[in-house]
């Protein structure tokens, strides 16, 4: 009881010290330094009473973010986009040295099935939904053809980097585990391919709305990956001096060519973790060397991920919000089912993996962000999908722990 009041009360004074320091331009770096200990110690807190620490690191960027408390600004939160990169690009390394398609447990075409039909079930459940909505209840937003497809779409859009985060939080191994990480990462790539095609059908006919362009950019970022995954193979074979200082220079300056290249890191630090796990031994090595520094990582992505949110757009869109998040998780559930019914697999896939798809972050935010860009409607829909993002991106860990543990998969 004398501990949580000394830590409740280091907490109130660290808000008092970015209070203090809340106009000072110079003292951004003390300001977020601060930030991320209450983060810290907020997450050990309430972790012994079963919230996830991602959720707690969100929650504390959400309320010192620009569009609550304000203790950082726009362009403050701006300029913290490298290292967030970096961070998600950690992150998706981890992921794919984490997937090994060898093991006899659990055949790829399953989890390659169980991710297609559950993927195309919900797209298109959706999408009759909320064609109905607009043809029959005449609500004004669903009368769009292409605001309902799109919305249809990024509805089936999950976080492998909140997965990730999860599965190395509770240190989760089993079925269950093995198949949200895979497929959340095979549902991440469909989606991005899908909607490179819709954006080149209903939207601009240049450049930025090419099929062929992002296709090419995925192609090479898979490549990329490869030739990143043989470079570290050569050097964890020949060289072998400090691994994980290695590793962490080799991911900050990969992560700076994706940006200057247009690339994406997400894609090639899944494809380089997933070469070295399945084409080398040396996968598990990496895991081991990353996973000692691993928590910083989530501590600064899922805290930087708080502050994105905007929290005027969540209460504008509240109502509406709540019913497509209430409507996502029954989809999410009868997708789960049938495609887990299909493959023939137990209860722990067809009624508990929905939930390790709730979360959602980057990729839902990014395409909102391009939509708005083009569309007539896309002030309305990316407010639409930061606040849907924002209540999926909260719950979404919790619920997930909660799969993980009812699964017994968690140690």
């Amino acid at each position: 009881m004398k501990q949580n009041i000394y830590n409740v009360t280091f907490i109130v004074v660290c808000f008092l010290a970015l209070y203090l320091l809340e106009n000072s331009l110079q003292a951004f770096p003390l300001r977020l330094g601060i930030a991320l200990l209450v983060s810290f110690i907020a997450g050990e807190i309430l972790s012994k009473a079963g919230l996830p620490r991602i959720s707690t690191y969100l929650i504390i960027g959400i309320i010192t973010g620009p569009y609550a408390v304000s203790f950082f600004s726009l362009k403050e939160v701006a300029d913290l986009r490298i290292i967030d990169s970096i961070a998600l690009s950690t992150i998706a390394f981890v992921a794919g040295s984490d997937i090994d398609f060898r093991k006899g447990g659990i055949k790829f075409s399953k989890i390659l099935s169980f991710s297609l039909m559950q993927f195309v079930i919900g797209f298109l459940a959706a999408l009759l939904i909320f064609y109905i909505m607009g043809k029959f209840f005449h609500f004004s937003l669903f009368t769009n053809i292409s605001f309902i497809l799109f919305l249809a779409l990024i509805l089936n859009a999950v976080s492998p980097a909140t997965t990730v985060a999860v599965i190395k939080e509770t240190g989760s191994k089993g079925k269950l585990t093995d198949y949200v990480l895979s497929t959340a990462i095979l549902k991440d790539f469909t989606i991005i391919v899908c909607f490179s095609i819709l954006l080149s059908l209903l939207g601009s006919q240049g450049e930025e709305a090419s099929i062929t362009k992002v296709l090419t950019e995925e192609f090479i970022s898979a490549a990329s990956g490869i030739a990143a995954g043989f470079a570290v193979f050569v050097y964890m074979r020949f060289v072998k001096i400090n691994l994980g200082v290695f590793l962490f220079l080799t991911i900050i300056i990969i992560t700076w060519i994706c940006r200057e290249m247009h690339l994406s890191n997400l894609m090639v630090f899944i494809t380089a973790g997933i070469f070295l796990n399945n084409f080398t031994r040396f996968g598990s090595i990496v895991t081991e060397s990353i996973d000692k520094n691993f928590n910083i990582i989530l501590l600064i992505f899922f805290f930087s991920a708080g502050m994105v949110i905007d929290l005027r757009a969540l209460m504008s869109m509240f109502g509406l919000a709540v019913f497509i998040v209430i409507l996502r998780i029954v989809i999410l559930y009868v997708s789960c089912y049938i495609s887990g019914s299909f493959i023939k697999e137990d209860f722990k896939i067809k009624q508990l993996s929905f939930m390790g798809f709730l979360g959602q972050a980057g990729v839902s935010i990014g395409f909102a962000k391009i939509i708005a860009s083009i569309f007539p409607f896309g002030d309305i829909f990316q407010t639409l999908i930061l606040a849907v993002v924002g209540i999926n991106q909260i719950m979404g860990p919790v619920l997930f722990r909660f799969s993980l543990q009812k699964a017994g998969e968690i140690k």
